[in-house]
């Protein structure tokens, strides 16, 4: 009986940091040990869960009057609070129902529009970092409402909108300007959990002139937001930042028993990485902000910015990764702390 209590004891005291169980284990084990001797019995649920919550508190405890251990851990938190909510936002659009394929955009593109040549494909992504995807094609073709209702119709969509409107577009030939009649369309539809946007024009007489480009299509399909989205982004801040403060909290712990001259290295390539995360950390909390401030109800998908406000973020995650590296081989303690 004894000795299944102690193996208990020590698998409860597993929440503790292994510096602490060091110098503290063995006296817990005794003491508690002796309480069940005197009568009191192996430990209750609730005596468990008070020893794993006073162990993950002992886990967050910085060293005392060490400030940088401080400022390493805010910063420590900021940086996978960033990554987080940039991977708790993937994870929750992979709830969201898949867009078809490029193949299945074009066949649907072709039976709309009337144009035999495969269609161009643009995947996209909205600042909600959802996707989506644009298929558009131009050339010569007919106009025909009731062909790009059958087709959508055809292809399951629920055609939401169909409008039409008449207009002009004016052309040159031979150095004369010429309006020509041009039939302008906007439709939407739904398919279970996607949307669809479309629109287009086509010219509709030209008076027997030659035209290279007759009609013009663009059709949009994206996800509806899933639902685990938000939720998601805002959990995986709050997972990062307190894992960030768990690693700065070990490491910290790990320095105190490290020489000097390795303190001073990792201290130095601890430097680095917080300088190097700068940018990385901007792009993924801008990236956060956009899905928090996104239109509720996925609305017509926007991007915020085009691919020249693109922010670099290789060159100095790879740096920051090697400086995390370094100072990690720095402050390595002689056995892993469990």
């Amino acid at each position: 009986m004894t000795d299944r209590l102690e193996l208990r004891y020590q698998r409860l005291l597993r929440a503790y940091p292994r510096s602490y169980r060091d110098r503290r284990g063995t006296e817990m084990i005794t003491t508690m040990l002796d309480m069940a001797a005197a009568g009191r019995g192996g430990p209750t649920r609730g005596q468990a869960l008070h020893l794993i919550l006073c162990g993950l508190r002992q886990r967050f405890r910085l060293p005392a009057r060490r400030p940088l251990a401080w400022v390493g851990a805010v910063l420590a938190a900021v940086v996978l609070g960033a990554f987080g909510a940039t991977a708790g936002t993937w994870l929750g659009w992979q709830t969201a129902a898949s867009i078809p394929s490029d193949g299945e955009l074009r066949a649907l593109n072709a039976a709309m529009t009337g144009m035999p040549a495969p269609a161009a494909v643009y995947r996209e992504r909205s600042a909600m970092q959802g996707p989506g995807a644009l298929v558009r094609a131009d050339g010569i073709s007919d106009y025909s409402a009731e062909r790009v209702r059958a087709a959508l119709t055809a292809d399951g969509w629920r055609i939401t909108s169909f409008r039409e409107a008449q207009g002009a577009m004016l052309a040159g030939f031979d150095g004369d300007e010429e309006q020509l009649p041009v039939t302008n369309l906007t439709y939407t539809a739904t398919r279970g959990g996607l949307k669809l946007d479309g629109n287009g024009w086509v010219v509709t007489g030209s008076a027997g002139h030659e035209l290279t480009v007759r009609a013009s299509y663009g059709t949009e399909v994206w996800p509806r937001e899933a639902a685990a989205v938000r939720p998601l982004t805002v959990a995986g801040l709050i997972a990062g930042a307190l894992a960030g403060w768990l690693v700065a909290a070990a490491f910290a712990c790990w320095l105190r028993e490290t020489g000097r001259s390795r303190r001073w290295v990792a201290t130095v390539a601890c430097a680095v990485a917080g300088a190097t995360a700068a940018v990385p950390v901007y792009a993924q909390l801008r990236g956060a902000y956009q899905v928090m401030m996104y239109a509720k109800g996925s609305p017509y998908p926007y991007i915020v910015y085009s691919p020249s406000d693109e922010i670099a973020t290789g060159t100095w995650t790879v740096v920051g990764l090697l400086a995390v590296a370094a100072a990690l081989v720095a402050a390595w303690p002689r056995r892993l702390d469990g």
